[in-house]
């Protein structure tokens, strides 16, 4: 009755009425696909969101049956996967469609036997099912992912020299912020100016942790990912 396709399932094409695409995607080494600008900015989320490990656009068709008993398809935009240190601790893969408020309120009654089909379809097979609108996801969160996309498509060695004296830094100060990391690890101001585009990168590589849900500056607190936290002993 219901079927499961890791693959896209669906063909996304070009539409007037709003902002279709692809993102390449670093995290799946791949394109993905989107029907429109709401859709891209849950990839940013998607992409930059360390405790995600995978995604899939288009991934999954269910089938069901209508109030006729007519048969029908439903195809959700994404299906997403936890990194192993959520996942290891019972966290399901989600499976989740993008509407606009005003769209889901327009055609609650078309939606609803669909959303149904979903959650029976992931209650069967150990996933969750969200429907997300522009209030989950157009949040000071995904501003500061679309900030630091910028950064995280570089890739620098750990062993940089910048890098790693970054690291030392944080290890001795354990909490900091941006400014005063860059004071202590430099006295000349353009090698500060240099310093403050590692710090970025590090913390779009999850390297140096700081809270994304409020706007990003200066003077934010930063710490380091706990991986990383001995990386120079004491």
């Amino acid at each position: 009755m219901k079927q499961f396709i890791q693959n896209k399932v669906r063909k996304i094409g070009l539409k007037h009425s709003s902002l279709s695409g692809s993102f390449f995607s670093a995290k799946n080494n791949k394109e993905v696909q989107f029907e429109s600008s709401l859709e891209r900015d849950f990839i940013y989320l998607l992409e930059m969101d360390w405790i995600i490990e995978s995604y899939y656009e288009q991934p999954v068709t269910i089938y069901y049956s209508d109030a006729e008993n007519k048969q029908r398809s439903y195809t959700p935009d994404f299906l997403f996967y936890w990194h192993h240190r959520f996942s290891s601790k019972g966290a399901k893969p989600v499976l989740v469609e993008i509407k606009y408020v005003d769209d889901l309120q327009k055609k609650e009654l078309e939606y609803k036997p669909k959303f149904i089909a979903a959650e029976e379809f992931c209650t069967l097979n150990g996933y969750e099912f969200k429907v997300l609108t522009e209030k989950d996801i157009r949040t000071e969160y995904l501003e500061n992912c679309k900030f630091l996309h910028r950064y995280k498509k570089n890739s620098f060695d750990n062993n940089h020299p910048d890098i790693q004296l970054l690291l030392k830094n944080m290890c001795e100060l354990i909490s900091t912020t941006p400014r005063e990391l860059i004071q202590v690890s430099a006295r000349d101001k353009y090698k500060q100016m240099e310093l403050i585009y590692y710090i970025w990168y590090m913390v779009s590589k999850n390297i140096i942790r700081c809270l994304w849900e409020y706007p990003l500056t200066m003077d934010s607190s930063i710490w380091l990912d706990e991986l990383y936290e001995n990386y120079y002993p004491k």
